[in-house]
């Protein structure tokens, strides 16, 4: 994006975009973000986290379904990727760490990488174990 966008707007248009599961719009709006110098943090938190939020409400509500959550968490981590570096400079803390495994005997980890992929979109610092995880 070559213009400006009002800031507000800008977070407002990564958290729509991530609803849309457009994860191409959402990393040009992250960058255009971070080069119009919004920070990081709001990025994540009033963008990201923010159109994760109604993601997962619009879930409950069977309005969209797990391949369409997939998708706008798969785009949220790619946009986390991009802003991992600037938070880890301080932007923003580590919330806390997290370890997360899925149960022995239970192959599937689809909710649990949903989970991690929000976590660590919030700021925790995950210890991922794995599926088939025995105590």
């Amino acid at each position: 994006m070559s213009s400006q966008i009002d800031p507000a707007a800008l977070v407002q248009a990564i958290g729509d975009a991530l609803i849309a599961c457009n994860e191409d719009k959402v990393l040009e709006l992250v960058k255009s973000g971070l080069a119009q110098g919004v920070s990081a943090k709001d990025l994540l938190s009033r963008g990201l986290i923010a159109g994760m939020d109604v993601v997962g409400e619009r879930m409950e509500k069977e309005e969209m379904f797990i391949p369409e959550v997939l998708v706008a968490a798969k785009a949220m981590s790619a946009a986390v990727q991009t802003l991992k570096p600037l938070l880890a400079e301080g932007e923003t803390g580590a919330q806390g760490r997290v370890v997360i495994g899925t149960v022995k005997g239970d192959l599937h980890d689809i909710g649990k990488n949903l989970v991690a992929m929000m976590l660590e979109g919030a700021g925790f610092e995950i210890m991922d174990l794995g599926v088939d995880v025995g105590p």
